[in-house]
Order: C-alpha cells, then sequence, then structure tokens
C-alpha cells in the first residue's frame, strides 16, 4: 500500500515524513526568524532608546548651555545697564555742573546788574529827593511870599462880592496887623437904618482848627455885632452841610459865602422890622438880641439855608440836564446837515456847474468845515 498524501490544494503527492520534516524546519525557520526579527527589532528598539535618550541629553545639554548663557546674558546686560547707568549719571552730572555754573554766572551776572540799578535807583531818588527839597524849599518861599498876597486878595474879593451884592450896606476891612475880623459889614434897612453887624474872618489853611471858633467870638463881642461868619477852604470833620453854625459862629465856603450873607442879612432886617414896629424898651432889645443868638434861630437858620443848597443842587442838576439835551440836540443837527451837505455833494459832483447853486447850503457848508476842524483837533 502506498504511503503517498496527496495535498488537497495542489493535488501534488508526497511523503508523509517529507511533510512533517518540512513542516518542522519551517516551524524551526520560522521561530529563528522570529528570533532574528525580534532581536533585529530589539536593537533597533534599543538603538533608539539609546538616540532617544543621548538626545534626550543632549537637549538637556543645550538647555543648561541656554540657561548658562541666558544668565551669562542676563548678566552682561546688567553690567551694561550699570554701565550705560554709570556714563548716564556721569553726563547728567557733568550736564549739571555746567548748567550749575551757567546759573553761577547768570547770577553774578544778574546781582551786579541788580547792583547798579540800585545804585543809580539810589543815585536818582536821591536827586529826586533834593529836586523835591528843592522844589519845596521854593514853594514854602513863594508860599512865605505869596500867602500874604494871596489872603488880601481873597478879602478883597470878598469884600467887593459883599459891596457889589448889598450896595446899601457899609463894608470896612480892619486894618493889617489890627486885631479883630477880615471885614465888617454894617447892615442897613432901606431906609438906610442900621439894622445890624456882621463880622467876617476868611481862613485858607487846609487844616480845621476850634480855635478859630473861640477868637471869632471874643471878635464878635468885641465889635457888639449880632452876627459871626467864618469863610474857611476847610469844614469841621463832622460837618455834613456847607453851612453849618458851630457854637453861633456861622461857617461855610467860599462858595456859598455869599448866599450865607443873604440869609444873615435878611434875619437882621427881619429882626429889625420887627423891633421898629415893637417898643424902643431895653428889654426888648435884650429879646431881639437873645433871639439873634438862640437856637432856634440857629434852627431856622440851617433850616432856611438846607432850602438854600437844596434849590441850589437842584438848579445844578437840572442845568446839567437841559445841557445834556442840547449836545445831544447838536449832535442830531450836526448829523443831518452832514447827511444833507452829502447828498448835496454827491448830486453836484454827479451833474458838475448845471447843478444849480441852493441858497442857504454855503451855511451847510461851513457848518460841515467847521465840524471837520473840530473833529480834527478833537
Amino acid at each position: 500500500m502506498s504511503s503517498l498524501i496527496k495535498c488537497p490544494h495542489c493535488n501534488k503527492e508526497f511523503e508523509p515524513g517529507e511533510a512533517l520534516t518540512h513542516q518542522i524546519r519551517e516551524s524551526e525557520r520560522n521561530a529563528i526568524e522570529k528570533e532574528i526579527s525580534e532581536k533585529i527589532r530589539q536593537k533597533f528598539l534599543d538603538e533608539n532608546d539609546l538616540k532617544m535618550r543621548d538626545k534626550e541629553n543632549e537637549t538637556k545639554e543645550l538647555r543648561a548651555q541656554n540657561r548658562q548663557l541666558g544668565e551669562q546674558l542676563l548678566e552682561l546686560n546688567k553690567t551694561l545697564r550699570k554701565m550705560q547707568e554709570k556714563d548716564e549719571t556721569r553726563e547728567l552730572e557733568t550736564e549739571k555742573i555746567i548748567f550749575a555754573e551757567k546759573e553761577k554766572a547768570k547770577q553774578e551776572a544778574w546781582k551786579k546788574q541788580a547792583e547798579e540799578n540800585r545804585l543809580k535807583m539810589l543815585e536818582k531818588d536821591k536827586q529826586i529827593a533834593d529836586i523835591k527839597k528843592s522844589l519845596e524849599e521854593a514853594r514854602r518861599k513863594g508860599d512865605q511870599g505869596s500867602q500874604q498876597a494871596q489872603g488880601e486878595i481873597l478879602e478883597l474879593d470878598l469884600e467887593e462880592s459883599l459891596r457889589r451884592t448889598f450896595p446899601g450896606d457899609e463894608i470896612s476891612e480892619v486894618k493889617k496887623g489890627s486885631r479883630g475880623a477880615d471885614l465888617i459889614q454894617i447892615v442897613k434897612t432901606p431906609m438906610g437904618n442900621i439894622a445890624g453887624k456882621i463880622i467876617w474872618e476868611n481862613k485858607r489853611t487846609k487844616n480845621w482848627e476850634v480855635k478859630w471858633i473861640d477868637k471869632l467870638r471874643a471878635d464878635q463881642r468885641v465889635e457888639k455885632a449880632e452876627l459871626a461868619g467864618l469863610i474857611s477852604v476847610v469844614l469841621p470833620p463832622n460837618a455834613k452841610k456847607e453851612i453849618i453854625c458851630v457854637n453861633k459862629v456861622w461857617v461855610t465856603t467860599s462858595q456859598h459865602f455869599l448866599a450865607l450873607a443873604t440869609l444873615l442879612r435878611e434875619q437882621l432886617l427881619l429882626v429889625a422890622k420887627q423891633k421898629a414896629i415893637s417898643s424902643q424898651s431895653a428889654s426888648t432889645a435884650e429879646e431881639l438880641f437873645e433871639y439873634l443868638t438862640s437856637h432856634e434861630f440857629t434852627q431856622q437858620m440851617e433850616a432856611i439855608a438846607e432850602s438854600y443848597l437844596g434849590m441850589q443842587e437842584q438848579i445844578i442838576k437840572e442845568k446839567v440836564a437841559f445841557e445834556k439835551q442840547w449836545k445831544q440836540r447838536e449832535v442830531q443837527l450836526n448829523k443831518m446837515y452832514k447827511s444833507l451837505f452829502n447828498i448835496y455833494g454827491g448830486i453836484s459832483g454827479i451833474a458838475g456847474s448845471s447843478f444849480p447853486q441852493i441858497k442857504g447850503l454855503e451855511i451847510l457848508e461851513s457848518g460841515a468845515s467847521n465840524e471837520a476842524n473840530n473833529q480834527k483837533l478833537l
């Protein structure tokens, strides 16, 4: 009996022993190949692992080197910054020194200039002081020489004002150097009878002195005058009106002198009229004198003076208002004739000599010319 075996796949017949031998050999060969392949794979893995470890070590070394280089670079940058800061500090110090030297030079120059200016100012101040002193000395000498003359001129003006305003009264001047008031006014009635006496004192100094009142009261008693008036450049510090009574002496400025004289004179004439109507007894005369020196008389006179000053102030205000209106109308009139003259001039310039002359426009022309000249002067 044959021992051949037929392969179901290729239909080839072979001995079973050969197949087993071949199978064993194939199995051994596969095992050997597998072992060799495993060894090769393991070797490859080992080599790769070695390479990876080597790469890792190399990377670590590179990182360490990079870190060391970075630290060295940081240290180098730090050193460079310090050197740069030192350079900048030295530069700043140098600039500070240069600036300080310049400022010192400027300060020295400024101090020198300031000292020169101060000396110049002191010199000018001294010159001005010397000039002021010379002027003051000249003015003082001039005042000493002219004050008396100025006082005499003002007294003459007051005296002339009294004579001109009250021609019926007797006005006399006290001789220079004599004791007493400056002027004596004897008030007379229309019939020529003496109604009373007023004494006047003139003061031109700029500081008020109470002793003027006491002195004028004494002069009033000596002259046996009913009333006394003081004309002063300056009024008492507590004066609230332009005409006041101080210890029975009437005080005012030269501006209101004639107003006060008129009021006092009218009161003397009124008292004289009452005296003429009443009996001529001594008691009546004493009563009249007491009335003239009484507080009631003073109050009445102050009321009259206040009314007078109020009316005078109102007149001044009305005068100012009227002058303002007149000025406004004058301006409007000037504008009107300027416009009319411009129209006339424009037409004349176009029409020429054929344009007829209009009577009265020569006035406008002269007015416009005068107005233009006035504007130039202004």
